[in-house]
């Protein structure tokens, strides 16, 4: 199995606990915020074992965390922006 197809696995994995968790009646804030980092956890391994060199975008770019206000998101929209430039002029061995 290829770091991606694992990453992904465990996105899943980690995306049926979080709502298992979630929906259940009985869940405690805690259980909550730990199903929630570790889909977080999850997530981000899956970015990270997308293959660098095809600059592909954050497909959870969009995904808005009600914490943050407007200015970061900005902000780390345009970070991400800035690094998938870079990736795409860097040029290929």
């Amino acid at each position: 199995m290829t770091k991606n197809a694992k990453a992904l696995n465990k996105l899943l994995s980690a995306l049926e606990k979080h709502s298992l968790v979630a929906n259940a009646d009985k869940s405690s804030m805690k259980q909550i915020e730990r199903a929630t980092s570790r889909v977080r956890e999850a997530a981000s391994l899956y970015l990270s074992s997308l293959p660098a060199k095809k600059a592909m975008p954050n497909p959870f770019l969009d995904v808005l965390d009600d914490r943050l206000d407007d200015d970061t998101r900005a902000t780390l929209a345009a970070e991400w922006n800035e690094a998938v430039q870079k990736i795409q002029e860097k040029p290929e061995k």
